[in-house]
């Protein structure tokens, strides 16, 4: 399963410089590191780790962004009256997950990740907890779950090939709840295809001491915002849209591009639309 993982605090930059155009994601990512660069899952890695520590020694449930304020509001909306399964698409070591189970003690029964085969090795070797599990494909994923409650994709869909094909493949195994986050939207009604290029301190939870200098680069399809809600099936029902930034301006080539986060929660309709 190519390029998916979370990006937990890695973004492109407001100001950020110059990017390249490509014309195809496999033209992106040929000029790329990717998401399998060893030195970003080294440090996303440990990063994890010690993250999972500081809450596991932490006295409080202390939430420290909007963006986890809003995890756990959709955490509430799912099957409130029971510990839920959940199936997150790119979520690298488990960070969400050991955030979620920190704040949220008796909420998830079972928390599985579809990553990158290099990235779902390292998780494996840094996991101890039999309600966490790492896999390659969604059809893995979805097989240690009870029951298909709610899918997480966090900051992952513009890393893929494809966005409106892995919601598709996410829609098609009637997951109850399909939850899209941290995903930049445009305005434009094509796809745009670019690379990013990150700090490697900056990917994974938290700061790290002693982190690795230099930098890694990773392809980047921007979708429409139309597109993006517009993948929707009508067995579906968007619950709720999220803005969840400021517009923000790419220099793409010669040409300006304005950007926004956006996300949807959507819901399995009880009877389908004709």
């Amino acid at each position: 399963m190519p390029n998916l993982l979370s990006r937990v605090t890695a973004k492109l930059a407001p100001s950020a410089p110059k990017l390249k155009s490509y014309q195809s994601f496999a033209a992106a990512l040929a000029d790329s590191n990717s998401y399998e660069d060893p030195r970003l899952i080294e440090v996303v890695s440990e990063k994890t780790r010690r993250y999972r520590e500081a809450l596991r020694n932490s006295p409080t449930r202390t939430i420290e962004s909007r963006q986890t304020v809003q995890n756990l509001f959709v955490l509430s909306q799912v099957e409130p009256q029971r510990r839920i399964n959940v199936l997150e698409i790119g979520g690298a070591c488990g960070a969400s997950y050991y955030e979620a189970t920190h704040l949220l003690p008796d909420r998830i029964e079972h928390w599985s990740i579809a990553e990158t085969s290099a990235m779902a090795a390292a998780a494996e070797t840094l996991n101890t907890d039999s309600n966490l599990s790492f896999h390659t494909g969604i059809a893995d994923a979805l097989a240690p779950l009870s029951s298909r409650d709610l899918a997480i994709v966090q900051g992952t869909l513009q890393y893929v090939p494809d966005p409106e094909q892995l919601l598709s493949q996410l829609f098609a195994h009637e997951i109850e709840y399909v939850y899209v986050t941290r995903t930049p939207g445009t305005a434009l009604k094509t796809r745009i295809f670019t690379k990013q290029e990150t700090d490697l301190a900056a990917h994974g939870p938290g700061i790290l001491p002693n982190a690795p200098a230099g930098k890694s680069s990773q392809p980047l399809t921007l979708l429409g915002r139309d597109a993006l809600l517009s993948a929707v099936p009508g067995s579906y029902e968007i619950v709720f849209e999220f803005a969840e930034s400021e517009d923000r301006t790419l220099l793409i080539e010669e040409q300006s591009v304005a950007v926004r986060d956006v996300g949807f929660l959507a819901r399995k309709r009880l009877y389908s639309q004709p």
